[in-house]
């Protein structure tokens, strides 16, 4: 079964309102992804004085292709604007190891930086997914999920957070769902909906900061999403679309 934060959470990600469909063609399966988030405090800050924030959001993954069952999605990235700034680097981290071992509960709990939780079906039971978001440092955040069904599966997803060199944005973060999340006991696992917290702790409040709000008060972003399906035909959506802020 799978779970994919992604964007995201991921992300870890600031979203706004957004629809995309997969490359539609005749013969191919279309997907539409719907996101909602927002920053909390709406106000931003300056590059004097940044500002922390709590990301809050929630997604909805729809095939609306007749024929075609809902895809597994096996990654993804979003590419976040210049106005804001990623402090993992700053604040208490796990590594993967630990997770591994003893999970989030093995962590410096200074270390824990969200949460998610949502609906993915293996076939027709809900796989039930719950996401701890988990600070890994200066380019890394761990998604670490727990499916309970069709069998209790918990894995890290490992969440790059990279600055880059670009004229209107400022990070890429990226993630691959590890194949363990993809299919468990040979069923595959579809995400529906997700709800998801990043940031805000008051242990770390810079954790996630912005540093200026664009003159017409919302942020871009761009994300782009990969799906399997049950044919083996994989296809990818990109959507862009904006946060509130002021």
């Amino acid at each position: 079964m799978r779970k994919l934060v992604a964007l995201p959470g991921a992300v870890v990600v600031a979203m706004a309102v957004a629809v995309a469909p997969a490359a539609a063609q005749d013969d191919k399966p279309v997907t539409k992804f719907v996101s909602k988030a927002k920053i909390v405090p709406k106000k931003a800050g300056t590059k004097k004085n940044p500002r922390g924030h709590k990301i809050v959001g929630n997604l909805k993954v729809n095939t609306i292709t007749p024929g075609f069952e809902p895809p597994i999605v096996t990654g993804g990235s979003v590419f976040l604007p210049k106005y804001g700034k990623y402090n993992g680097g700053k604040y208490k981290s796990c590594s993967k190891r630990t997770l591994d071992r003893e999970g989030p509960r093995g962590c410096n709990k200074k270390s824990i930086m969200g949460n998610g939780s949502g609906v993915a079906y293996a076939d027709t039971v809900d796989a039930a997914p719950d996401i701890v978001f988990v600070n890994g440092g200066k380019s890394t955040i761990w998604a670490y999920t727990t499916l309970y069904n069709p069998a209790l599966v918990q894995e890290p997803v490992k969440i790059k957070v990279k600055k880059i060199k670009h004229r209107k944005w400022g990070y890429k973060v990226s993630f691959q769902v590890p194949k363990v999340l993809q299919v468990v006991a040979g069923v595959p696992i579809t995400l529906r909906s997700l709800k998801y917290s990043i940031g805000g702790k008051k242990y770390a409040r810079d954790y996630i900061v912005t540093t200026g709000c664009p003159r017409n008060k919302k942020y871009p972003y761009q994300a782009t999403a990969n799906y399997l399906y049950n044919t083996g035909e994989r296809t990818s959506s990109t959507y862009k679309g904006t946060v509130a802020c002021k």
